[in-house]
């Protein structure tokens, strides 16, 4: 639910004898909204359905948080008269076209030094971005780092199968942004996971930079494992 919809609720009004209560309006109604600590102005509407059901129209507050509603009419019992739920900023609507992207394009949040899985398909140019974030969720300014360097291990942690120290950008809203050619080196452990009849191989990663332009603050940003998957279509 976003703040400023209307839900409906349908209710059913009985007396005290049980016995449905019909021909009710909207004035006959009393409606509490409360969201979080907060008891803001009641707007809605009622309209008689029949057999002592109403529907309400319930006009959402303007801002998130946690809602409760609650519906009387006089002495009457108000059958589901109470309402709850939580009001977000966005909903799966507007949040579609981010979280259908590839992980390939962007890999996920995450706050420095943490645990970030990226996934590529082996052989082909990819450009790819995580966003860094402090514990509030607060993107981190990178611009003030440099000597970015990606780097690649195999499963052993034995060496380095790969290190890209080129075109790696950091951004004030905590973006790090980097390509990789489609002829990188750690390609050749695709063809190793092929030969033994699988699809994909495991690498480890970390990427790393000079905090504050300083080369003695070099820290790891993020790190986390690689998986290459050969995922290839038909011409």
């Amino acid at each position: 639910m976003r703040p400023g919809d209307i839900e409906y609720v349908v209710v059913t009004v009985k007396d005290s004898t049980g016995a449905v209560v019909t021909g009710l309006t909207t004035g006959s109604f009393t409606v509490s909204y409360y969201l979080g600590t907060t008891t803001p102005a009641a707007v809605f509407t009622a309209t008689d359905l029949g057999a002592g059901r109403y529907r309400m129209a319930l006009t959402l507050p303007g801002s998130a948080g946690y809602f409760n509603v609650f519906i009387t009419a006089g002495s009457n019992t108000v059958e589901n008269g109470r309402w709850h739920g939580e009001l977000e900023e966005q909903d799966i609507d507007s949040l579609f076209a981010i979280v259908v992207r590839p992980m390939s394009q962007l890999s996920g949040a995450s706050a420095i030094a943490s645990e970030v899985p990226l996934t590529i398909n082996a052989r082909r140019y990819k450009e790819l971005s995580v966003s860094v974030v402090d514990q509030n969720g607060t993107p981190i300014d990178l611009s003030g780092y440099n000597n970015w360097r990606w780097n690649v291990r195999d499963q052993k942690h034995t060496g380095g199968v790969y290190s890209l120290t080129s075109g790696i950008t950091g951004s004030v809203g905590g973006v790090v942004s980097w390509t990789v050619p489609e002829d990188a080196a750690f390609n050749s452990f695709m063809d190793t996971a092929i030969a033994a009849g699988d699809n994909q191989v495991t690498l480890y990663y970390d990427m790393i930079a000079d905090a504050a332009a300083t080369a003695s603050r070099t820290e790891a940003v993020f790190r986390g494992t690689l998986t290459l998957v050969r995922w290839e279509g038909t011409a």
